[in-house]
């Protein structure tokens, strides 16, 4: 069972991280190679989402496998962190 929350979590650390680290190396890149048509905004974004996606499902499952709190626990964080994603995620749809 401490597989599947695992599973479940390196999912969540997907989604997460690409969308994280895609951002964040969209706006590294175009500060400092200029905004030319989004060119370094879309390579940022087209390394930082694959690479974040691997990190995130990584960690998200490292982070779950290696806890010694009791699955229910786990559970909780797991679920909280996946609604907290939904909610930004829903900001984002309506007001960005």
């Amino acid at each position: 069972m401490r597989f599947l929350v695992a599973l479940l979590a390196g999912i969540i650390g997907a989604i997460a991280g690409a969308g994280g680290l895609g951002m964040l190396l969209a706006a590294i890149f175009t500060s400092i190679y200029g905004t030319f048509e989004g060119s370094a905004a879309m390579g940022g974004f087209t390394i930082g989402m694959p690479l974040g996606a691997i990190i995130g499902f990584g960690l998200g499952i490292w982070l779950v496998m290696r806890s010694t709190a009791p699955l229910g626990k786990v559970m909780a964080w797991v679920v909280g962190a996946t609604g907290l994603l939904a909610a930004i995620g829903a900001y984002i749809w309506e007001y960005a």
